[in-house]
C-alpha cells in the first residue's frame, strides 16, 4: 500500500515526547487509538503485539529511522502512523545513532505479504537524505504529510 492511502496528517505526531522505543511505540500507538484506527478495548493487545516482534527482530535500521511493524488481529487494514524526533529516541538503530523518524506499520494477520510491500515501500521513500531532514526538520503535521506522499511514486 501506499503512504497516501495509509497516512493523513492526525496520524502524524511532530515532537514524540519519548525517552526509549517502547514510550515511541505507545505515543504513536495512542494516536492510532486516538484517530478511532484502533479500539481502545485492543490497545494493550496491539502494543504487546508490537513489543514482542520488536524483541524478536528489532526494528531500528539507519539515518535515524525505526520502523516498528507487526501483524495483529486487530485491525481490518494496513494501518500507519509517524512520529518525529529531533532529540533522538535510542532505537538500537543499526549504525548506533538515535531514530528522528518513527514509522509504526500495522497490519492483519491474513495480510502479511501485504505488510512486506508497505515496509518495502516505506524503506525506498525513507532512503532519499533530503527527505529524511526535511521530514525531521518539519514544524507540524501537514508539512510531513506533504513531503511524503509528493516523494512517493505513484502506482
Amino acid at each position: 500500500m501506499l503512504l497516501n492511502e495509509l497516512l493523513r496528517p492526525e496520524l502524524i505526531k511532530i515532537g514524540l515526547e519519548a525517552h526509549n522505543k517502547e514510550e515511541a511505540i505507545s505515543e504513536l500507538i495512542d494516536l492510532l487509538v486516538q484517530e478511532h484506527e484502533i479500539a481502545m478495548k485492543h490497545r494493550q493487545s496491539v502494543l504487546e503485539d508490537v513489543f514482542a516482534n520488536e524483541n524478536d527482530l528489532g526494528t531500528g535500521m539507519e539515518n535515524g529511522i525505526a520502523v516498528p511493524h507487526t501483524t495483529t488481529d486487530h485491525t481490518e487494514d494496513i494501518i500507519c502512523a509517524v512520529g518525529t524526533s529531533a532529540k533522538g529516541i535510542p532505537f538500537q538503530n543499526l549504525d548506533g545513532e538515535l531514530t528522528r523518524l518513527v514509522v509504526l506499520v500495522l497490519a492483519p494477520k491474513r495480510n502479511f505479504a501485504g505488510e512486506i510491500r508497505t515496509l518495502v515501500g516505506i524503506q525506498n521513500i525513507l532512503a532519499n537524505e533530503t527527505l529524511r531532514g526535511q521530514i525531521i526538520q518539519a514544524t507540524d503535521a501537514n508539512s510531513v504529510y506533504n513531503l511524503l506522499i509528493t516523494e512517493e511514486p505513484s502506482v
